[in-house]
């Protein structure tokens, strides 16, 4: 899983296509694997940081926003500037969204996804709103039939035991995934799971690999990738023919039209929703809500632009009666989520309610007399290898943040 993992990051990623990650990378992904956050965690900033927080090393930093995610929830916007500086602003962004007319995103998609079988919804992988948003969708489409949830984090292997074992234990493990070691991403598979939606595996498999050399070229290793994606997609549909299929994704698979990522004009790639489009004659419904973000600063005043008309739900916004699609994705995708602005409850990002969750106090014997522990909330139930149900960093004073839990028997670990 590491090893491909690290592959798809290199494809996937511009700035990493012609670069090989630091060993030490491979290291922290065990860590991770193993259950050890905190400790990855700390390999990965030293990799990733100068001593003035600045980025360098790319590889070291996308993992480290990865991970990081998955102990914190969020990104601090403030390290985030610090660590890749920016003076660009999408402005033509923001006159656009003062323009536009906000509709209720969760609605849209209802009233959209009712004349198609296939939902594909994309997330950035450094953001677990995004997660608690598919969860939503999921919830939304569960009456319209839709059965079968396809995400691109759930391990795909030849006798398909993840898969086997996830539906059968009702909660993620470890080796389910790896963007799913995030508890946000857990809880939303588990509470798809609940829904009785089907959990299948579609990532490109070992034996769909291109070879080595595609790692150098990028456009090579995507056709690769999104080819072996779509015929595994196909494989699903035929599998379940009568169910309709949420299909989950990172960044750019979404796209159901050749998109031009590098701006100069010299090459569209085709990635996976457009395969899937043309070869099953089948019009996807497809969702970005990764594009009009404040995880950048150039992007961050749009975000707030939105953020002002959309009040406190996501929304979607349109332009002369037409769905407004800002970035890479305009002709591509069908609708651009927005997410409300953030704010705080207990400590921690209010749209952790959306999970149905109640805050409960760090036990007063897992905190620290000093430093920084990370403590961690279980079901009781649930295996040694699970996937935490929350977890937050806590220090020796001031008020520690809550744990934000459903209303089931717990354990407590920490990490220190």
């Amino acid at each position: 899983m590491k090893a491909a993992m690290l592959l798809a990051l290199a494809i996937a990623t511009p700035a990493l296509a012609r670069s090989s990650p630091p060993p030490q990378v491979d290291d922290a992904m065990v860590l991770l694997d193993e259950g050890h956050y905190l400790a990855a965690q700390k390999v990965l900033a030293k990799l990733a940081f100068d001593r003035h927080g600045r980025v360098k090393d790319d590889y070291a930093y996308q993992m480290w926003r990865q991970g990081s995610v998955m102990v914190t929830g969020e990104l601090h916007l403030a390290t985030l500037d610090r660590a890749r500086p920016t003076s660009s602003i999408e402005r033509d962004w923001v006159a656009r969204i003062r323009r536009a007319v906000p509709r209720d995103a969760i609605a849209e998609i209802v009233r959209r996804a009712r004349d198609t079988r296939i939902v594909i919804l994309n997330e950035a992988h450094d953001s677990p709103r995004d997660r608690i948003f598919a969860l939503q969708v999921a919830r939304a489409l569960r009456p319209l039939g839709y059965g079968v949830l396809a995400a691109e984090t759930f391990d795909n292997t030849p006798d398909g035991k993840a898969m086997k074992q996830l539906k059968l234990d009702g909660f993620v493990r470890r080796s389910t995934g790896f963007y799913s070691l995030d508890p946000v991403y857990a809880r939303f598979v588990r509470e798809a799971l609940s829904l009785g939606y089907t959990p299948a595996a579609y990532e490109q498999t070992a034996d769909q690999v291109a070879p080595p050399a595609a790692v150098g070229d990028r456009e090579a290793g995507i056709v690769a990738r999104d080819q072996a994606q779509t015929e595994n997609l196909l494989a699903l549909m035929q599998r379940f023919p009568g169910q309709k299929m949420l299909v989950y994704v990172g960044h750019s698979h979404v796209a159901k039209a050749p998109i031009d990522e590098s701006g100069d004009g010299k090459a569209k790639i085709e990635w996976m929703a457009a395969r899937l489009k043309r070869l099953t004659q089948i019009d996807p419904l497809t969702i970005d809500q990764t594009t009009v973000s404040d995880l950048y600063a150039s992007t961050r005043p749009a975000q707030a632009a939105a953020a002002r008309l959309i009040g406190d739900r996501p929304g979607v916004l349109f332009e002369d009666g037409r769905p407004l699609v800002l970035g890479q994705y305009a002709g591509a995708v069908d609708l651009q989520v927005i997410h409300p602005r953030r704010h705080y409850r207990f400590g921690r990002p209010t749209w952790l309610a959306t999970l149905g969750a109640r805050p409960v106090a760090v036990p007063a014997a897992l905190r620290p007399s000093h430093g920084r522990c990370l403590v961690q909330a279980f079901a009781r139930g649930d295996s040694v290898d699970a996937v935490p149900l929350d977890q937050v960093l806590v220090g020796p004073h001031g008020t520690a943040p809550a744990l934000m839990l459903p209303n089931v028997p717990v354990r407590f670990t920490r990490q220190c």
